[in-house]
């Protein structure tokens, strides 16, 4: 079935059904959204994670975690105290948002040429950033005082932006807030629970008096445990609420399957049904919708969208997917390294030459704002966008997604910055209009394009005109048994980042 060919009726709580379901065309039109990492872990600007590793090492921390954990658990106990006394829930209460300004930010995410917004609804730390009415640790109560999710959701629609929101809490939260049911192993603090211990009762006289932590921590349990059906039945019962409250077009579940299902993070036992349940409801209230996780076979390709987080797939892959990453580390973190300009334009168009699109984080201050090094960046692709946006949106993969020595290593691959070189190319088009993506600039004035050449058999007649992106001079074109040799063009690229042709 062709993507966007949406059937009408409703679906049924199984795969057979679901599959009627095709990933819209608003989205395959898209190539690039933003989302905002953004919520209590921000306060400590110490990077991703933070209020599981906040609380140290412990035998449930796997290997991969341990210099992350024991960094943001020094800093922790440095700046705030111990655990025991002043964990997760209290930084809750800092994250107060007191200069958040979501008309302002969507500008300037709009000027990028982004096309949807995504907004965490809520994160692996279990806190909601919406009005939720089954979870008490949410951010109308606690905190900034004020609904995020409605405040994002009301800006992006006014700039003409499709909302999405991204929902990790679930089989993360079980397995990650784990952590505050521990205790030191040793030292003066050894044995002295964290404050996953604490119950409603012991908050009376304190600022968190009427709250229970056990609902912001989960029930007690030790690494290992299969969540219990009340915490899977909840998180269900919050996904649609933020679903049906403001009627996102995507959906992103931080799960390689549907959470608590067969093949998720955290399976329950038996296996839940709700994830089938929610998308059977989901799609029938929203048929343009779409729903994103990690790891789906092929024949479920439309039925939900493969999502890629922080990987670069090899070549094109037949189906719509997306590539999600940050300018940074995914939550604010104090001199972080961040990507450039110049390597988000990369990193789009590679993407959307091989029929994806980019989802963008960008970290915010805990205030709300954006700092100066981020505004740069988001700045710098809009520039780039404004002069060759035309053959990044709307647009189609190629026979080839490109050509030349720099490219990803195998099927997926960690992400990473490649160093490209003149003869790297990437390819899209828009009905009869092919765009040439010059990775690097040709010193020497000339761009080979050998997937252009009358030997590759990809073009049923020669080009009749070739215009470079942002200049207006004329170009010279050789057609070619080899390759089509574009010849003349300036010493200076018309933008600092990758240049583009324009093929008639």
């Amino acid at each position: 079935m062709t993507s966007g060919t949406r059937p009408a009726g409703t679906y049924e709580p199984n795969w057979p059904s679901l599959r009627r379901h095709c990933i819209p065309e608003w989205f395959r039109d898209a190539k690039l959204g933003i989302w905002s990492h953004w919520g209590p872990q921000s306060v400590a600007m110490a990077g991703d994670w933070y209020a599981r590793h906040l609380y140290g090492p412990f035998e449930g921390t796997e290997g991969f975690e341990q210099k992350r954990s024991r960094r943001q658990a020094a800093l922790h106990r440095e700046r705030y105290g111990h655990p025991s006394e002043f964990g997760h829930k209290d930084l809750c209460r800092l994250w107060r948002a007191e200069n958040f300004d979501p008309g302002e930010l969507m500008e300037r995410f709009r000027r990028t040429g982004a096309r949807y917004f995504v907004s965490m609804a809520a994160h692996c730390d279990n806190f909601d950033l919406w009005d939720s009415a089954h979870q008490p640790w949410n951010a109308v109560n606690v905190g900034p005082r004020r609904d995020i999710v409605a405040a994002w959701a009301a800006a992006a629609r006014a700039a003409g932006m499709r909302f999405g929101v991204s929902m990790h809490a679930g089989s993360w939260t079980w397995r990650w807030l784990d952590a505050a049911h521990a205790a030191d192993a040793e030292g003066p603090y050894a044995g002295v629970p964290y404050d996953g211990r604490l119950t409603a009762a012991d908050g009376s006289g304190t600022w968190w008096d009427g709250l229970d932590p056990r609902r912001l921590y989960g029930p007690p349990r030790r690494p290992g445990d299969p969540p219990r059906e009340d915490f899977v039945t909840d998180f269900y019962a919050r996904l649609r609420d933020v679903t049906e409250r403001y009627a996102p077009e995507l959906v992103y579940l931080d799960d390689a399957r549907l959470p608590f299902d067969e093949g998720s993070v955290c399976p329950a036992q038996p296996p839940s049904p709700h994830g089938l349940e929610f998308l059977a409801r989901y799609y029938t209230a929203m048929p343009e919708g779409v729903v994103s996780i990690k790891t789906i076979p092929e024949e479920d390709r439309q039925a939900v969208l493969l999502d890629v987080e922080r990987h670069q797939l090899g070549g094109t892959d037949p189906e719509p997917w997306q590539y999600d990453t940050s300018i940074g580390d995914w939550y604010y973190r104090t001199g972080e390294r961040y990507k450039t300009a110049g390597e988000i334009v990369h990193l789009l168009v590679d993407t959307v030459s091989k029929n994806g699109c980019l989802l963008l984080n960008v970290p915010q201050l805990p205030d709300g704002r954006v700092d100066d090094e981020t505004a740069a960046v988001l700045d710098g692709l809009a520039a780039w966008t404004a002069v060759c946006g035309e053959a990044v949106f709307d647009t189609r993969p190629w026979h080839v997604h490109g050509e030349g020595p720099t490219r990803v290593e195998g099927a997926k691959a960690r992400e990473k910055t490649l160093t490209y070189t003149p003869r790297d190319v990437r390819y899209t088009c828009h009905g009869e209009t092919l765009y040439a993506h010059l990775m690097a600039w040709p010193a020497d004035g000339t761009a080979v394009l050998r997937s252009l050449g009358d030997a590759a058999g990809h073009l049923r007649r020669r080009p009749a005109r070739v215009e470079l992106l942002g200049d207006d001079r004329p170009v010279r074109f050789e057609p070619g048994a080899d390759a089509l040799r574009v010849t003349g063009l300036p010493q200076a690229p018309p933008t600092p980042y990758a240049q583009t042709l324009r093929i008639s």
